[in-house]
């Protein structure tokens, strides 16, 4: 027997392969069967695990469900099951429950010990491995990165942790829409408030940045370049939008640079990191051209047109988006010569399939939910025409919520909460794990005063805590310790709630598959309040320090056990695991 047999996938893999004896011998031509899935049952009586997989291939057996059970559990305890299970049942309309011996759980505590916070790592088998690229956060660099974001950056890092984890080849980017209307207009809010500062006229434009954060900005600008600018936004006054266009430019740009030095201080702080910092802007850089464009925008165009997918009408150039779902075609050309949006962010996945990436995820705010069918017939526009290759995730709003009052936020009004004002009231470890509680797809509520309180009302204290208190359990062991984790473990028995913990911890793996396959790194958050849940139940009625050596060293290696999953699970959600509190 392998120690493979001491994890849950380990069990499912040879009960299928028991199964597929089964149905060979039944003379099933191509005996494959589908995964075998084993869950916890709902009442302890019914065993340790439980599952269907005799009632999903009674039908190609020829065989009645619960007549297959009976044989599949037989034939298993007689063979790969007969040294980990006391016996197994068939129930209800054909579930086979197992029941699992003492030595099958000291053997899964072996292994996760042995394992460390690795228990879990590369899960998903080798042929379902990616190379993916997953883009989030993306906002433009007009102002400073607010709450919304932080909940799309928490989301975004947590599951490219996950994926990474789990066995997938992830590169995590930023887009910067550094091109077209909006940083124009930051260009200009950001010229009237340089004039204002040097005691100008300057106002900002109606449909410009109101915020404040562009005053510091300006004092920045002033310190880094002084009167530079001056005679130019003199010249202009009080209309900014009338500035010559080389010195709007230059201010527009030391505005990006300045807010993306801001954006990397800021996401460093809340612990996420990016390989990849793609520019809108250079993607019109380059040699080849088409339809007057060049870069990935040119290469992009003569794509389209390669598969007859534009026309030009109304002095604009149009893609043949209909073809591909969506309700209208869309201009990627205005009459005035200038791009849309849209040809840049077609031009921008055509520049990720080139970079090889099997797979691309983008996470997107509520606001661009409208925005995902057009995007997607564009895509699928663009040669090889594969929609499966791109997904599309839209997340959703974040209220912040101080004394039971919701706080409301515009950039453009200049009233929001920034992250680091977030993360300034309540802490990075909070902000990663509650921005993560609930599904991207639904609204959250992130309440400051709970965020803040050193109870287990707070949920990332309660499993920071659960960490906490069994550093300190073991750190009090004095010399007794968990032994190594390579050293076998004593042959003791191991009651209910030593089961149950053991348990709890031997789904950690299929929770990090499930939330990796779902996008929902939630269930990860969710998982990690049971565990500890679980560990304080165990702790309550399970002395770890016991008068039996051999008793103390078991419960110290699950301790132990528990700790690191703990610590991985937190770090999986960019969460730190403190050995004190």
């Amino acid at each position: 027997m392998t120690d493979d047999l001491y994890d849950l996938d380990g069990l499912a893999t040879s009960l299928a392969a028991t199964l597929r004896e089964l149905l060979t011998e039944a003379g099933v031509a191509d005996a494959d069967v589908p995964a075998v899935e084993l869950a916890l049952p709902a009442r302890p009586e019914h065993g340790d695990l439980t599952t269907n997989a005799a009632m999903v291939s009674a039908k190609r057996a020829g065989r009645p469900p619960r007549e297959l059970a009976q044989a599949l559990g037989e034939r298993w305890q007689a063979g790969p099951g007969a040294a980990l299970c006391e016996r197994a049942s068939v129930a209800g309309p054909g579930f086979l429950n197992l029941f699992l011996n003492a030595a099958w759980y000291r053997g899964a505590v072996q292994r996760m010990r042995a394992a460390g916070t690795d228990f879990g790592r590369g899960a998903l088998p080798l042929g379902e491995r990616l190379k993916m690229n997953v883009e989030f956060v993306s906002v433009n660099p007009t102002g400073p990165l607010h709450v919304g974001h932080a909940r799309y950056a928490s989301y975004g890092d947590a599951l490219c942790r996950i994926f990474t984890f789990v066995g997938h080849d992830v590169t995590r980017e930023f887009y910067v829409n550094d091109y077209g209307t909006q940083m124009l207009r930051f260009g200009q809010s950001l010229a009237a408030r340089y004039g204002e500062r040097l005691g100008l006229d300057t106002p900002v434009p109606e449909e410009g940045y109101q915020g404040e954060y562009l005053l510091g900005l300006a004092d920045d600008l002033i310190a880094a370049v002084g009167d530079r600018y001056r005679a130019a936004v003199a010249a202009a006054a009080p209309d900014v939008t009338a500035l010559a266009t080389d010195a709007l430019a230059a201010i527009k740009e030391w505005g990006r640079d300045a807010i993306l030095a801001q954006f990397r201080l800021t996401l460093e702080r809340l612990r996420v990191p990016f390989d990849v910092w793609a520019q809108e802007s250079s993607l019109y850089a380059g040699e080849v051209e088409h339809r007057s464009f060049a870069g990935e925008v040119g290469k992009t165009l003569a794509d389209l047109d390669g598969e007859a997918l534009l026309y030009d009408e109304g002095g604009a150039v149009w893609l043949k988006t209909t073809r591909y779902g969506d309700d209208k075609d869309r201009v990627l050309i205005r009459s005035s010569g200038d791009p849309t949006y849209f040809l840049s962010d077609i031009a921008y996945h055509r520049d990720k399939m080139d970079r090889g990436f099997a797979h691309m995820i983008d996470v997107w705010g509520a606001d661009h939910h409208g925005y995902v069918p057009r995007m997607k017939a564009a895509f699928t526009a663009l040669p090889p025409h594969d929609p499966d290759r791109l997904e599309l995730i839209i997340g959703q709003l974040v209220n912040l919520l101080e004394s039971g009052e919701a706080k409301r936020m515009s950039k453009r009004k200049g009233d929001i909460v920034t992250v680091d004002d977030l993360l300034d009231a309540i802490g990075v470890d909070a902000a990663r794990f509650l921005l993560v509680g609930r599904s991207h797809d639904t609204t959250l509520e992130l309440d400051i005063d709970l965020a803040c309180e050193q109870s287990n009302k707070n949920p990332v204290y309660y499993v920071q805590y659960a960490h906490a208190r069994i550093c300190s359990i073991l750190r009090n062991l004095e010399g007794v310790g968990e032994g190594s984790a390579d050293e076998a473990l004593p042959a003791v028995a191991v009651d209910g709630h030593e089961r149950s913990l053991v348990r709890a911890l031997a789904r950690y793996a299929d929770v990090l598959l499930a939330a990796a396959d779902q996008r929902a790194p939630h269930r990860v958050h969710t998982y990690l309040g049971e565990l500890a849940a679980e560990f304080h139940v165990f702790y309550r009625h399970c002395r770890v320090l016991s008068d039996d050596p051999d008793t103390t060293r078991f419960r110290a290696a699950l301790c132990g056990a528990t700790r690191d999953t703990l610590a991985s699970g937190l770090a999986l959600l960019g969460v730190s695991a403190p050995e004190a509190m």
